[in-house]
């Protein structure tokens, strides 16, 4: 039974629910938040209880986000790309630029076969795929020149390079180009398996003295961001691409992204990404992660000479062509390089693949100048953050159990006032206390309890989004 919005059979203030709600999104499981919740709040809730609250937190949650998708389907194709809701925040989009990243993630789901045999016939595994998104806000400096044409030291810097093109070697290896949420990748990419099959990272001898060189300065680049990242949204979901797509319009729509005159959506090369560009954000400027394409022209270099060292300064060379956004040019030495081979490596011809269908993704140098950056790091955080509450050898979920918490943890990350603990903001009564006669003996506010009065007074007058962690930032 629902009063007013809410269950009477609440027995906790808000101010409980909100310190319940925050806990089971950042530990790491509900017996953790019920101990810390004792511990460090002096309130006994079990974990059971814990994850009742966050269910049903989550599922309320989960409808309003519901509730903006219809909002934004219901609208027009042009309102759709150009317009924004009515309760937009009123920003000046001079100066600013609007970005949205998706990536995936893994986490191991209990479906219609858990408990039972595995069939004999194929194999089954446990592991499905996640989707998040990020929407964040940037301060943009357009200009007529590359304001960072020099390669950056780090992409030249073994100790710094090599790691990372190893960490997306693996996790492009298992991802799928399915828009299936259940499709079943081999394995989890970070585990221990996972990480043995892979090449060895060592370097040669002459790669060492490059190493020393690189040391010394390392301390005085500059970094290459394509502006200061101001304030992020983020979005989860375990209903597959399709659903991420309709979340991410939506918020974009009511965040008033339309309204930006630089906006871009990025992602790595997997092809649901671009098939959601072209759905729902074919108005704003495609770019592919550059460290992916790193990870494929340093893959593609090394095998086509055979030797570490002479691969190496290949990479260089090509690194060079890559960051000015010459791709076509790499994409042509790779060639020559496949034709004088017998049998063409499969990293290289990987490579070949992937430089060709994304080339026109890769523009890094114009998308400089316009002042957008050209990574997906924002996203990539947020998904191992995601990652520490829900991924785990020994956590299996059911997927009604973690699509709620997904929720809450995206709005734990998020900056914006609506979505971090807006179950706590809206203006609706807390549940009624009844007698046995039925009679309404006490009321609470269900108004938000800590929240600041600066920022509070910035939301009502529909100024800048400010983000909750710093008032002197708008997005």
């Amino acid at each position: 039974m629902r009063t007013l919005h809410c269950d009477i059979d609440i027995e906790q203030t808000p101010s409980v629910l909100q310190k319940v709600a925050i806990a089971a999104a950042r530990d790491r499981s509900y017996e953790v938040s019920s101990r810390n919740l004792r511990d460090l709040a002096e309130l006994k809730i079990s974990a059971k209880q814990c994850q009742r609250i966050a269910i049903r937190i989550g599922n309320e949650r989960l409808d309003e986000q519901q509730q903006s998708i219809d909002r934004y389907t219901a609208a027009s194709i042009p309102e759709q790309q150009h317009g924004q809701s009515d309760d937009a925040p009123a920003n000046d989009w001079s100066g600013r630029a609007a970005v949205i990243r998706g990536d995936g993630g893994r986490v191991q789901i209990r479906d219609s076969l858990w408990g039972q045999d595995k069939p004999s016939d194929k194999r089954h595994r446990w592991w499905r795929e996640t989707q998040a998104g990020v929407l964040q806000t940037y301060q943009s400096k357009p200009s007529d020149v590359d304001p960072h044409p020099e390669v950056p030291v780090c992409l030249k810097d073994p100790l710094w390079i090599v790691p990372k093109v190893n960490e997306i070697q693996r996790s492009s290896g298992s991802s799928s180009d399915s828009n299936d949420p259940d499709s079943e990748p081999d394995s989890d990419p970070d585990s221990e398996a996972s990480r043995d099959n892979q090449p060895s990272s060592t370097q040669s001898p002459s790669a060492e003295q490059t190493i020393q060189n690189m040391k010394s300065s390392r301390k005085d680049h500059k970094r290459w961001s394509g502006g200061d990242p101001l304030v992020q949204t983020i979005v989860a979901t375990r209903q597959g691409y399709d659903h991420l797509g309709l979340a991410l319009a939506a918020e974009a729509y009511r965040r008033g992204f339309n309204k930006a005159k630089i906006k871009a959506f990025m992602g790595d090369g997997l092809k649901v990404n671009w098939s959601l560009w072209a759905t729902h954000f074919s108005h704003y400027t495609p770019i592919v992660d550059i460290m992916h394409a790193l990870a494929y022209v340093y893959g593609g270099a090394i095998a086509s000479c055979g030797r570490i060292e002479d691969g190496w300064q290949l990479y260089v060379q090509w690194l060079e062509w890559t960051w000015s956004g010459d791709v076509d040019r790499v994409i042509t030495a790779m060639q020559q390089h496949a034709a004088g081979q017998e049998e063409i490596p499969e990293d290289l011809r990987r490579a070949i693949t992937y430089l060709s269908n994304n080339a026109s993704r890769m523009q890094y140098a114009r998308y400089r100048r316009a002042g957008l950056p050209v990574t997906t790091s924002p996203v990539e955080s947020a998904q191992k953050q995601i990652n520490e509450r829900i991924k785990g050898t020994e956590k299996c979920w059911r997927d009604d159990s973690l699509e709620p918490l997904l929720q809450l943890k995206a709005d734990d990350q998020s900056e914006t006032q609506d979505r971090n603990q807006s179950y706590l903001t809206n203006p609706v009564m807390h549940p009624a206390v009844l007698s046995t006669s039925g009679e309404k003996v006490r009321k609470t506010s269900r108004r938000r309890v800590s929240l600041r009065l600066a920022i509070s007074s910035v939301s009502e007058r529909r100024g800048f989004e400010v983000p909750l962690n710093s008032l002197s930032r708008c997005a």
